[in-house]
């Protein structure tokens, strides 16, 4: 595995402890994102699924912010607003 993308895992698996950690318990985790345990499970091995990552950031209550880069994206082909909702 190059440096990029071990740094990338790094980068991804430390989203998935912040989200697990946020829901209090894997398997509160695991709930609220409609997932198995077991999925939750390889969240913490593979890293957060880009898919999960994007629904956290959405989430106010999430404190998760999206980085396209984190997945292999180039940031400056994509036309995303990163800034993180905020409560209202």
């Amino acid at each position: 595995m190059n440096g990029t993308k071990s740094n990338s895992l790094d980068v991804r698996i430390k989203a998935a402890e912040q989200v697990i950690n946020h829901f209090s318990s894997p398997y509160q985790a695991a709930k609220a994102l409609e997932c198995s345990y077991e999925a939750i499970k390889t969240y913490r091995k593979r890293g957060l699924p880009e898919k999960v990552a994007l629904l956290c950031h959405m989430s106010i209550d999430i404190p998760y912010t999206y980085n396209p880069a984190d997945y292999g994206r180039n940031p400056e082909n994509l036309s995303l607003v990163l800034t993180k909702p905020a409560h209202q």
